[in-house]
């Protein structure tokens, strides 16, 4: 093998190596702002603001579950039909999309994916800015239906 085809070689094995270790780090170095969400019937949770590209892109991936009672907000800039989609999620979420206050689209129990198989994408029909996530089964429980309005403590 050629001096020049080894090298090309080596800085693919590098650049894919580094990739991965800074996928990884990334979930690691990240400091999230925490707000309050607060529901209709005034029960109050405690969310992790992703509020970059990073972040938002990042989501819940690459954890192990979601701390008990918290959500995580992501904010966006532009109302627009923002979809979702569950890369690297190892457990369940409820998925709610707010247009500022009002929930527009709720998708409950949306599973990771199974080993081998294309991560879910769950694309809304309308408008929003904000997107809750919150542990399975949660929306359910809060009473959280298409209408309500939400408020927030940031």
């Amino acid at each position: 093998m050629s001096c020049g085809k080894s090298y090309i070689i080596l800085a693919s094995v590098l650049f894919l190596l580094f990739s991965f270790i800074t996928e990884g780090a990334l979930a690691q170095e990240f400091s999230y702002a925490h707000a309050t969400v607060i529901t209709p019937k005034g029960v109050s949770i405690p969310v992790e603001v992703s509020d970059t590209p990073e972040k938002r892109s990042l989501g819940l991936g690459k954890r192990d579950k979601l701390e008990k009672g918290w959500g995580m907000l992501f904010v966006f800039e532009k109302r627009i039909p923002h979809s979702f989609w569950m890369k690297n999620m190892r457990f369940p979420i409820d998925i709610i999309w707010l247009d500022n206050q009002r929930i527009v689209e709720l998708a409950e129990n949306v599973p990771p994916p199974q080993e081998g198989e294309s991560p879910k994408v769950m694309e809304p029909r309308l408008p929003s800015n904000f997107v809750l996530e919150l542990e399975s089964g949660r929306a359910r429980a809060l009473g959280l239906k298409v209408g309500q309005k939400l408020s927030y403590q940031f």
